[in-house]
């Protein structure tokens, strides 16, 4: 089988995962408080083209219905999921935790964000801090993720 004949079966295996994952997401998000459905909005207004978003984003909950923003934020969330930790983490996942893991997911991104931050407030050799850093972008959340999933087993 040559690369071509495989891209529509690769892409059909992405195309379900990611539909999976937003079917699982979506479900979740229905009993979703409002305080962490805006934590979930920036999702959302990276979904929008930038000019919309700058024009309007601030008056999203008034023209936008709140099923079209859920039902965004669970593509949005779905498809960083895939892409980022492939289709094998979604596969490998019970549809009762996917929603659950995406959105601790989003958490240990912050996180993540946090500590790179921190570091390059710390004294260190360059050479260090950028192999750190790149450690925290490459693998930081899944391990995060991970180290979680462990202490509460």
């Amino acid at each position: 089988m040559s690369t071509t004949d495989a891209l529509p079966i690769i892409s059909q295996r992405v195309s379900n995962s990611i539909n999976a994952a937003t079917d699982a997401i979506a479900h979740e998000l229905e009993n979703i408080s409002e305080k962490d459905l805006e934590e979930l909005l920036p999702l959302f207004r990276d979904h929008l083209p930038k000019t919309i978003s700058d024009i309007a984003f601030d008056d999203v909950h008034d023209k936008v219905p709140p099923q079209y923003i859920k039902n965004a934020i669970a593509s949005c969330l779905a498809s960083k999921l895939v892409y980022k930790e492939g289709c094998s983490f979604i596969d490998g996942l019970q549809r009762d935790r996917i929603a659950r893991v995406a959105i601790q997911y989003i958490s240990k991104e912050k996180e993540m964000s946090t500590l790179k931050n921190a570091l390059l407030d710390t004294e260190m050799a360059d050479e260090e801090r950028n192999s750190i850093i790149q450690i925290l972008e490459d693998g930081g959340v899944r391990t995060a993720l991970q180290i979680k999933s462990c202490r509460h087993e």
